[in-house]
């Protein structure tokens, strides 16, 4: 580890300093505390005042550098952003529009599109009844049938009734299944908690886990003390 630091205040990231580019002034600045960095963080640890002292004109050197670049870009960036924000908001109101149109056009039709999709079920229903009614006269002939020239011309005319059922009962299905203007949504409303939470406990337990992670750091941050199955590490960070 370096124990010397080359502290040079650099005149190319001041205004006018050489003239460059701000990007290319912040860019080389950077570079160069990059440079003198490769020097002091090799891996090895802190063992005197002197490298503790280079390290921390380092470290704010660099916390500055990070500051006055992303200034420089929040700044250079602010005209588009004010733009990107403005067109956003034209079109928002737009769109806001047409989806409130939307919106409305569902409501008002769905109270309709439920009643034809109960007529449309209904009639599957009804003529798939009739179907089944044919299948079974169909089946009483057949059975009763003595070979005769009528049985076998009454069974073709059944087997044709049949075929004619069942083209129906297909249509009026498809009828009753599709373009209704509807589609089946399913919400969850908990009525015992505890159930719920065994039940999906070990399908989903990562998340449960993931959940109880994030609310016990943020408690820890609060009670700094160690709570029912948490025990709170305190530990020391360079700020």
């Amino acid at each position: 580890m370096s124990t010397t630091l080359s502290v040079t205040d650099n005149e190319r990231i001041k205004d006018g300093g050489n003239n460059p580019p701000a990007f290319e002034a912040h860019r080389i600045n950077i570079e160069d505390l990059r440079t003198e960095a490769g020097a002091w963080l090799d891996g090895k640890a802190v063992t005197s005042a002197e490298e503790a002292e280079g390290l921390n004109i380092l470290l704010d050197m660099a916390r500055k550098a990070a500051g006055a670049a992303e200034k420089q870009k929040l700044a250079e960036t602010k005209p588009l952003r004010d733009q990107v924000t403005a067109i956003n908001a034209e079109w928002k109101k737009l769109i806001d529009t047409a989806d409130r149109i939307v919106a409305g056009c569902k409501k008002a039709l769905t109270p309709w599109n439920v009643k034809e999709a109960e007529r449309k079920a209904a009639e599957a229903a009804r003529i798939e009844a009739e179907r089944q009614a044919e299948i079974e006269a169909l089946r009483a002939a057949r059975e009763q049938s003595d070979g005769s020239l009528a049985d076998a011309e009454q069974i073709d005319q059944l087997e044709a009734s049949v075929k004619q059922a069942s083209k129906a009962a297909k249509a009026a299905e498809k009828a009753a299944s599709t373009g209704l203007g509807l589609r089946t949504a399913y919400r969850a409303e908990i009525t015992d908690f505890a159930a719920a939470a065994r039940f999906f406990w070990q399908p989903h337990h990562h998340r449960f886990e993931d959940l109880v992670f994030q609310i016990a750091n943020e408690q820890a941050r609060i009670v700094k003390a160690d709570m029912p199955g948490v025990k709170v590490i305190a530990e020391q960070k360079a700020f």
